[in-house]
């Protein structure tokens, strides 16, 4: 069988010569920190769900459709100390972060909101509630997207600039995220650089690629322990300091307040940003790094496989 020419995904992207260029100061890689807001947002039986979300703490526990106080504590503990003692660190490096804010979790808790715009990190949309997109239909979605960037700047006074969905982008997505506002969209996992998508339909709107491995959600599973992660986010990063290939690179870390904001993990995201700043990463908002990449570079940079739409 022979592929089928003419598929809406890119495979290549960039390819071997991406554009050669570096993040201001001079850094070739950028540092994005990401503070994900969703305690309360969450799946649970206490705000009327039919179950618990199961999927994003260490307490043992199975479905059932009664209330579990103890698995509810585990995400309290993120709004209620986590995101504290997290927003300490951050003001102690003197760095700003970009949240992925549940509107929900920041209308249960108007501290937080009020903390995130006051230390100048950037405002971005996770949803009106912590919850899957991709089984909607698109009214519905488009309902729920507009629903969760109102709600969001009420509770902060900021529009949100990007979009990052719990499971994902549906085909006709990005569409109306370029329609309702929103400056560049972050629900990929394709590159190490922003690009402006793919696809004959795709709209105008830059994504910033997140990541899973660099992503504190490995402590329930493959980072026993906050030295381990923090050597795997060291070992990142020096990779992309010195990797052969040309040009710049960006370099996700996903935060979880109710993980990272533990005593015993912190320390690790301290020795991290600590590297970085020593080591020269310029540690930007997923907003600067966005608008440094477009006046940088321009929309028709070709990628590897001559489009302008990559």
């Amino acid at each position: 069988m022979v592929a089928r020419a003419g598929t809406e995904r890119d495979f290549i992207g960039y390819g071997e010569t991406p554009p050669d260029f570096r993040w201001p100061g001079g850094a070739r890689v950028a540092v994005s920190l990401v503070i994900n807001v969703e305690e309360g947002a969450e799946r649970s039986i206490a705000r009327g769900d039919g179950a618990n979300d199961l999927g994003a703490h260490w307490i043992p526990a199975s479905a059932s459709a009664a209330r579990n106080l103890t698995l509810e504590s585990a995400f309290e503990y993120g709004s209620r100390a986590g995101i504290w003692r997290l927003l300490r660190l951050l003001r102690k490096h003197d760095v700003q972060a970009t949240a992925f804010c549940c509107a929900v979790a920041l209308q249960l808790n108007p501290p937080i909101a009020a903390a995130l715009v006051r230390d100048g990190h950037e405002i971005a949309d996770h949803g009106h509630q912590w919850d899957t997109h991709t089984d909607l239909d698109d009214d519905a979605e488009a309902r729920l997207i507009r629903t969760s960037r109102d709600a969001i700047e009420a509770s902060t006074g900021r529009s949100p600039t990007s979009w990052y969905s719990r499971d994902g982008l549906k085909p006709g997505t990005r569409k109306v995220l370029a329609g309702n506002g929103f400056t560049y969209e972050s629900n990929s996992f394709n590159d190490d650089l922003p690009h402006r998508g793919s696809g004959s339909s795709n709209p105008d709107l830059p994504v910033l690629p997140y990541a899973g491995d660099t992503n504190d959600s490995g402590l329930f599973k493959q980072f026993p322990t906050a030295a381990a992660f923090g050597n795997h986010l060291i070992a990142a990063l020096e990779l992309l300091a010195d990797d052969p290939r040309g040009g710049p690179s960006v370099m996700s870390v996903g935060l979880h307040p109710r993980l990272i904001g533990r005593p015993a993990y912190i320390g690790a995201l301290d020795h991290f940003i600590a590297h970085a700043r020593k080591n020269g990463a310029w540690i930007a908002t997923r907003e600067e790094i966005v608008n440094a990449w477009i006046q940088i570079t321009t929309p028709e940079q070709p990628t590897a496989a001559g489009s302008a739409e990559a």
